[in-house]
């Protein structure tokens, strides 16, 4: 299959590694991006532009994968569609559930796949953490707590666009822990409310840039979940992706004993009560995947393309990671708890 690539940054990288990992089903055939010392590595691997009308008019491509800004996710998805090109896009979605809706439409009236790199659930510890809550090893889930913290000021200069929430769709939400909350509706289930407070500190964000958010949670199958979050921490140290807890056992991934891993407690394992928890064997439960997880998210999309089967993450599903969000933000503006409507939805 020929791919051609939007952005260079460091997604758009993972994605060249993920291309060249599964060479004998894809080739990298065109590149674009505004920086010419990053076109540059390319010249002579590939066609290279730094003009996006003449990449979409000129590049040789079955697909493409977008590695774009948050505000350019709908427009060139649309574009890519239109001219029957499958689509791989960047987290989030979009900055709205209306403009994936149009992503989703438009895909459809095409007849292309579009797939999202929510690149979480391919990546081994979360495909495992997912099957074990689902082996109900754990018992039923009581609760689940998230968190990142990343400082974004390394990466992003003051004035970037990652920091206007107009641009972006919103702040440490939906441009770092949009991850953990689709990483939440994968592993535990859909939540029907939410309660948020956010904090505005920075002087470097805009037009509702949230820097920290606090969220808490209540899933359908009675859970109750806390996410935290924050994109302007002063040297943060490794904090805990994920934490689970459930009647007969407890889960998380993180660091134990000078190991990062996914460390399980349950009721059905002898587990000497001086070592507490014990490692999970994760390639068990993830046969034919690497530890790159956009490598196996590449594969994906490519046997979905082939096979003409609906990708774990299309835009029908990742939907509602987007429409989750809407309500955090909705929870955040008006101060109050948020209950999923259920008369409003994707389209299903």
């Amino acid at each position: 299959m020929k791919i051609g690539l939007v952005g260079l940054g460091w997604p758009g990288q993972q994605h060249v590694r993920a291309i060249r990992e599964n060479e004998n089903d894809a080739a990298l055939t065109a590149v674009c991006d505004l920086d010419p010392e990053k076109l540059r590595e390319f010249e002579g691997v590939c066609d290279t532009f730094s003009d996006i009308d003449e990449f979409f008019t000129r590049a040789d491509m079955d697909a493409v994968i977008l590695a774009v800004p948050h505000q350019l996710h709908a427009k060139l998805t649309l574009r890519a569609l239109s001219l029957d090109k499958h689509v791989l896009i960047e987290k989030p979605m979009a900055r709205t559930s209306e403009e994936c809706r149009q992503m989703i439409e438009a895909a459809e009236r095409n007849h292309k796949t579009l797939m999202v790199a929510q690149n979480w659930r391919y990546t081994p510890w979360c495909v495992a953490a997912k099957s074990i809550v689902e082996s109900k090893e754990l018992g039923k889930i009581q609760a689940v707590r998230t968190e990142w913290l990343l400082n974004f000021r390394p990466s992003f200069p003051k004035g970037s666009w990652i920091y206007n929430g107009e641009l972006a769709g919103g702040g440490a939400i939906t441009s770092l822990a949009i991850h953990n909350v689709d990483a939440l509706r994968y592993i535990i289930g859909e939540v029907e409310e939410v309660y948020t407070n956010e904090l505005y500190t920075d002087d470097w964000s805009s037009n509702g840039a949230e820097n920290w958010a606090m969220c808490q949670f209540k899933f359908e199958n009675g859970a109750l979940g806390h996410l935290f979050t924050g994109y302007t921490p002063f040297d943060p140290p490794d904090n805990g992706m994920l934490y689970v807890y459930g009647e007969e056992g407890t889960m998380f991934f993180g660091k134990y004993q000078g190991e990062n891993g996914l460390w399980i407690r349950s009721a059905k394992r002898s587990v000497d009560q001086h070592t507490s928890y014990e490692r999970v064997d994760v390639e068990a439960f993830t046969k034919g995947f690497v530890t790159h997880p956009q490598t196996n998210q590449l594969k994906h999309f490519i046997e979905s393309i082939t096979n003409q089967t609906r990708p774990e993450t299309d835009g029908r599903e990742v939907i509602k990671t987007i429409e989750l969000v809407e309500m955090m933000y909705a929870s955040g503006n008006k101060g109050i708890p948020m209950k999923k409507d259920r008369k409003i939805g994707p389209l299903l």
